[in-house]
């Protein structure tokens, strides 16, 4: 078992060294603008570094300034968001731009506390955006950092309860390079993303392997400790498909719900399970329709984070509306839920 080695450079040193020497070429590294740095931290959060590349481009090239979001409407928003998932982070990415605008003449603060006052903007997107466009010398701590310090300083508390989330932001802080912290933490992401990997780090290639704890005492694969996953909850809901002029009939999803302001196929609510005998009334009290619920057309499945849901979709015929609105299955700009859109493909 190799035992860490002390090294003539400090930490930052070798880690600039080796992102200097070659690094991914991704878009939002190629601008120091606050405001693209915002867009892609929002749009990496759960979400793939590819399929984040092609999306920053178009986003940033629809909404060029804070300004131009906040000026959004919730369909332009939801259309512009389209296939990333998580809608709510669009919804405080704009709530942000709102603020800009408001408190800051659409142009995005430097000073830290007022980037932190902003809707959305955590420690990490105010560490992200302050040490990258700024120069702020802030430690910017996502789960890619949170991996590399945990293993390197062997800090086996639960990473998601605040003395050990304190402790593994305080050692971050204390590798930070004041005069590049932008780079200096781009690079710590980027070595948790491409060696330190959750699954079978590549520990051969690691610039300050010499002096990593885990390494040492090969417990890399058991840090950092996290609590067990939540068992998953399994949800049977259901909705209608009614055919009406213009397309079929939608709920908009009220605020406060998952996908609020999206357009739902009429039922319950996405994570309530119900029977098909009660459909009826449910659509009663959520939407105000009478509808006589039919057989079933189609199944599919979704998840929101541990929830499993399966969605039956209901052929239906409509004997009053109430709050349900018509909308076309295949317009680009109708904002549609995922499941709706799923139930659409195997309709």
């Amino acid at each position: 078992m190799p035992r860490p080695t002390r090294t003539s450079r400090s930490f930052a040193a070798r880690l600039l060294a080796w992102y200097d020497a070659g690094h991914r070429d991704l878009p939002w590294r190629r601008s120091r603008d606050p405001w693209a740095i915002w867009v892609s931290e929002v749009l990496l959060q759960q979400t793939r570094v590819e399929a984040v590349r092609e999306a920053f481009a178009r986003f940033v090239d629809r909404y060029r300034e804070p300004r131009a979001l906040a000026a959004a409407s919730d369909d332009e928003l939801h259309a512009a968001w389209r296939g990333l998932g998580y809608y709510r982070r669009a919804r405080l990415l704009r709530d942000g731009a709102r603020a800009v605008v408001a408190r800051h003449g659409g142009r995005v603060p430097a000073a830290e506390s007022a980037l932190g006052e902003l809707p959305g903007v955590g420690e990490y997107t105010r560490g992200a955006i302050g040490s990258i466009a700024f120069g702020l010398p802030l430690p910017a701590v996502d789960g890619n950092v949170e991996r590399v310090v945990a293993r390197h300083r062997s800090i086996d508390g639960d990473v998601r309860k605040a003395a050990a989330r304190a402790r593994v932001r305080a050692v971050a802080e204390g590798w930070l390079d004041r005069g590049r912290p932008g780079d200096f933490n781009q690079a710590l992401m980027e070595l948790g993303a491409t060696v330190c990997t959750p699954r079978a780090p590549r520990c051969e290639r690691c610039p300050v392997a010499g002096d990593c704890l885990a390494r040492a005492a090969g417990t890399q694969q058991a840090l950092p400790v996290r609590p067990r996953p939540r068992a998953p909850t399994l949800v049977h809901t259901r909705v209608v498909l009614a055919p009406a002029r213009g397309g079929v009939l939608a709920f908009r999803v009220p605020a406060g719900e998952p996908n609020a302001g999206q357009l739902e196929l009429p039922g319950p609510g996405v994570l309530r399970s119900i029977d098909a005998a009660d459909l009826a009334e449910a659509l009663r009290v959520r939407c105000g329709a009478r509808i006589a619920v039919g057989s079933p057309l189609a199944a599919v499945r979704h998840t929101i984070t541990h929830h499993r849901i399966t969605v039956t979709a209901h052929a239906a015929t409509v004997l009053r509306r109430g709050a349900l609105e018509a909308h076309a299955p295949g317009d680009p700009a109708a904002p549609w839920t995922t499941v709706a859109r799923k139930l659409f493909a195997r309709l």
